[in-house]
């Protein structure tokens, strides 16, 4: 029943029209053409599940069907993702709903026997209430209010659930492309567009033509083909699986009422599916960047809350402390219009701590260095020249604030109520600096002449940096709280003092020397 390789349950909005409704195949053929704009029924938050779960199945039919270009009809999809699932004639693990538990349906491993259907007794009504979306409290997204849910919302829900879904408490256990059940699975790759089809397509011809190791052995690649009752006996090793595999993590089923309105059923299982604690995350995953930081081993990263801000992408392109993942590599031909992408939800302990996204454009010169052996290098040591210059700043303009709030004593700004009324002052510069950092620094990037490129850093420093800081200096002393009749004092003694450590600073201090007459 809802069979999406023959079954057009898909909604798209596509250049001839909104909300056309298409098979699985059909999909493919019309991201393939880049027609598609949208997929209404899919929220933020899974855009990189589905994403994911599309460029990998795409990349493992195309590979196991010996196909050298993604196809452009819906008819060689359709043959293509067959060929992943041959023992099923009837096309079982692609029906949304399979009555015979011990038969995969889409997203839903079977059972070993029809008398472990008694184990599903929890009920789920909605789709929201079933995908990886933890809400603790009922506040930005509500919870189970999708109650008249199309076949799509159910579709995009059991990929969100069964390949993002971090522990759950007791017998819920998460995903193995993670580092624990606290994790995240980040995405990071670069793309010639935002549109699903460009992205999708150039992250499938990626992994066929430049990381085939990906492709290139054998295991399983779809597991909710695979029986599973939950026991501890059945967890599978990573070395039994392809490494592009598509998991299940936990043991769901979708049912219809006698309206026809699609409801889930689910049950716990007694261990994770994929036994992969000891890898911390790191799974061969194209888009994680593996984090390099801790002495004990490398992991997967784990995005921390507040998002991909320009300090943290900054860190993320530094070799040291992060190896970026294969899809952020650019082919041979790839050299102008590129963006880079990176998606992550957060979670936390019991909750969701938000979903985040940046994309940055890159220019043509910053592209083209990025495919040379020591361009990601030099592109982060320039972006971190930048994100230590801003530092520099805040700390002076942290104390200018401080001495303030102490009503101009400079020398007794030690307590922490004090600092920490420059925190929000000091967010606001982060903010601005942000919001053109990645423009500004690649027009840094682009220029090969090093004179002109420290002119380039100076006028930036001067006439942005320093500027912007000036005026959240002034907006700060005026709106603190301070006694009328110390509060010129308290401003002027703030002031001096920013205006005196800046020009002595080892940073910044070359910006205030005196230039020399020119000789006529």
């Amino acid at each position: 029943m809802l069979n999406i390789l023959t079954e057009p349950i898909i909604r798209m909005d596509t250049a001839a029209g909104p909300g056309i409704r298409a098979s699985l195949p059909e999909v493919y053929a019309t991201l393939m053409a880049d027609e598609v704009t949208a997929f209404p029924g899919l929220r933020p938050y899974p855009r990189h599940s589905w994403h994911a779960f599309l460029v990998q199945l795409g990349a493992m039919a195309m590979h196991r069907g010996g196909a050298s270009s993604p196809p452009d009809d819906a008819d060689a999809w359709a043959n293509l993702i067959r060929g992943l699932t041959p023992d099923w004639p009837d096309d079982e693990p692609w029906q949304l709903v399979v009555d015979d538990i011990t038969k995969p349906a889409f997203m839903q491993p079977p059972a070993k026997s029809a008398g472990k259907l008694a184990e599903y007794k929890n009920t789920v009504a909605t789709p929201d209430d079933l995908d990886m979306l933890v809400t603790s409290k009922n506040h930005d997204l509500k919870s189970a209010v999708i109650a008249d849910a199309s076949a799509d919302d159910w579709l995009f829900a059991l990929v969100s659930l069964q390949t993002m879904e971090g522990f759950g408490g007791a017998g819920n256990y998460g995903i193995s492309r993670m580092n624990g059940g606290l994790g995240s699975r980040p995405a990071f790759s670069l793309t010639p567009s935002t549109r699903p089809g460009a992205h999708v397509r150039r992250d499938i011809v990626a992994l066929l033509e430049h990381h085939s190791s990906l492709l290139s052995n054998s295991g399983h690649t779809l597991l909710w083909t695979l029986p599973w009752d939950g026991t501890a006996a059945e967890g599978l090793t990573l070395e039994r699986l392809a490494k592009l595999y598509i998991e299940v993590c936990r043991r769901v089923r979708m049912r219809s009422d006698r309206d026809g309105r699609l409801y889930a059923i689910r049950t716990s299982s007694k261990s994770a599916r994929i036994d992969a604690k000891t890898s911390k995350g790191i799974t061969d995953d194209p888009w994680t960047p593996i984090d390099r930081r801790d002495k004990k081993g490398e992991k997967a990263l784990t995005m921390p809350n507040g998002g991909f801000t320009y300090k943290r992408v900054v860190d993320y392109l530094d070799a040291s402390k992060f190896q970026l993942p294969p899809l952020m590599n650019l082919a041979p031909d790839e050299r102008s219009g590129m963006q880079l992408v990176a998606r992550a939800m957060v979670r936390g302990q019991g909750k969701t701590e938000g979903y985040y996204e940046r994309v940055i454009p890159l220019r043509h010169g910053v592209v083209r260095m990025i495919g040379r052996r020591n361009g990601t290098q030099q592109l982060g040591e320039l972006a971190k020249d930048r994100v230590d210059d801003v530092g520099a700043v805040q700390r002076i303009l942290s104390h200018a604030i401080a001495t303030f709030a102490a009503r101009g004593d400079s020398a007794n700004t030690s307590r922490p109520e004090q600092r920490q009324l420059a925190r929000p002052w000091l967010n606001r510069l982060d903010e601005i600096v942000d919001a053109d950092f990645f423009d500004d620094l690649q027009a840094e990037f682009e220029v090969d002449d090093r004179v002109k490129r420290e002119l380039i850093r100076n006028d930036w420093r001067r006439d942005f940096l320093l500027r912007k800081a000036r005026g959240i200096l002034q907006d700060a002393t005026d709106s603190l709280p301070c006694p009328a009749m110390l509060r010129y004092e308290a401003r002027a003694n703030a002031q001096g003092l920013f205006e005196g450590r800046i020009r002595n600073d080892g940073r910044l201090a070359a910006l205030f020397a005196p230039q020399g007459d020119d000789d006529d």
